[in-house]
């Protein structure tokens, strides 16, 4: 933690001395960015790009009726199939149970219904922001353990690890670091031939796309990354051969306390696909809270938003989008408010080799905040049974009315699925 405020600090000073009659709000939004990106985890498995095999729903490949976490067996062998390179002396062979894709690499056999997953990710991230030496950092991203059980219409869920950084909100411990987290922990039944789920307890807030990539500004201004954004509340997820749809009734974070603190509200999305390998979507949340860790004030928070798919013809090319409008308004303080938005190419280069182009942009703020963009290059292989490495390039400028910042991020990590 020392090395992340130091860096904070660097990016907070060198950015005002250039710009001393900047916004305040805007420098502070630049220090979130850096802290942000130096301190959160990943969580696994979120991937958008599935379109391209005709996996346009999450289940049943995901636990979670919306995707993302512990991976039922099915999953399991899908990925080990379909997402991952696969050598000559493995093409043309068949799916036949091997050990490869389960727990363990298959050195155990669960009993039927019960799902394990653990999950390690580590990283090497160097950042420079302007005015500033390049600073280096090896990160412990992800130690995370999951366990999930389904009998008949019952479904269980739960996640425990480590976050050596960050991810507080999700933290069970109350260190300021080496924390245990609990990212989500729920219980749902299931009715209509398992079309319609009911859920209670922390979960993953349903808006827009479930993807990797957390630190994207869509994820991280509308608070609805799969890192440590989850909160307690109920929620309800259909789906059919044309609509997946999830609503939850937001009854606040009990990770963090005192209560004044927790949101309350809802959040949801409908998503609808009109032909095959391709889904258009729509989000929408609103929550308030009696006291903002930051205004010390009410505070009520929106996101609204469209989000889309689409396996291209071209059959190495998936597209997705999402575009959103935010509002966060507290008692007394200026509005934050504007559009933020993505658009990323996926290109699978090779089967299981992926190549990937995103552009963001961003014009969230308080009053007439200049545009600020991003763009990433990134390349993930998933090189054998249950392991990816991946590697991002990252340059991002935030706009402001006196003298934009930019800051450049190269992120290399290793994941393994146990």
């Amino acid at each position: 933690m020392r090395a992340q405020s130091m860096l904070a600090w660097n990016c907070f000073a060198n950015a005002s001395r250039r710009a001393a009659r900047a916004s305040g709000l805007r420098a502070l939004l630049v220090l979130a960015i850096c802290v942000g990106t130096l301190v959160t985890t990943h969580d696994a498995h979120a991937f958008a790009w599935m379109i391209r095999h005709g996996y346009q729903a999450c289940t049943p490949c995901h636990v979670d009726p919306s995707g993302s976490g512990i991976l039922t067996a099915y999953g399991r062998s899908i990925e080990d199939t379909v997402v991952r390179t696969r050598f000559a002396d493995e093409v043309g062979q068949s799916d036949d149970g091997s050990s490869s894709p389960q727990f363990l690499w298959g050195l155990t056999t669960l009993p039927e219904g019960l799902s394990l997953q653990g999950d390690i990710r580590y990283l090497q991230l160097e950042q420079k922001v302007d005015w500033s030496p390049v600073q280096s950092m090896s990160i412990w991203m992800q130690a995370d353990f999951a366990a999930a059980l389904q009998m008949k219409h019952i479904t269980a869920s739960v996640s425990l690890g480590y976050a050596d950084q960050g991810a507080l909100q999700a933290s069970l411990t109350r260190a300021p670091d080496q924390n245990l987290v609990s990212r989500t922990h729920w219980v749902g039944y299931s009715f209509l031939d398992d079309a319609l789920m009911v859920r209670a307890g922390r979960m993953n807030l349903p808006f827009g796309l479930r993807v990797f990539e957390h630190t994207l500004w869509a994820r991280a201004y509308t608070r609805t990354s799969i890192n440590a954004d989850q909160q307690f509340g109920i929620a309800a997820s259909y789906q059919n051969e044309k609509f997946r749809t999830e609503l939850m009734a937001i009854v606040g974070n009990f990770q963090i306390s005192p209560d004044a603190y927790r949101e309350r509200g809802y959040s949801g999305y409908v998503d609808w696909t009109p032909k095959p390998k391709m889904s258009l979507g729509l989000s929408s949340l609103i929550t308030y809270r009696a006291l903002d860790a930051s205004t010390l004030e009410p505070t009520w928070r929106q996101a609204h938003g469209v989000f889309g798919r689409w396996a291209t013809p071209w059959d190495p090319l998936v597209l997705q989008t999402e575009w959103d409008y935010a509002l966060e308004s507290s008692r007394y303080m200026p509005k934050k408010k504007g559009m933020t938005g993505f658009l990323t190419a996926d290109v699978e280069a090779l089967p299981g080799v992926h190549v990937m182009g995103t552009f963001e942009t961003s014009t969230i703020g308080a009053g007439d905040v200049p545009l600020s963009w991003g763009g990433w290059l990134s390349y993930q292989w998933f090189f054998l049974p249950q392991m990816d490495i991946r590697v991002d390039s990252i340059f991002q400028r935030f706009g402001s009315t006196e003298v934009d910042t930019d800051v450049v991020t190269f992120l290399m990590q290793g994941h393994v699925t146990l």
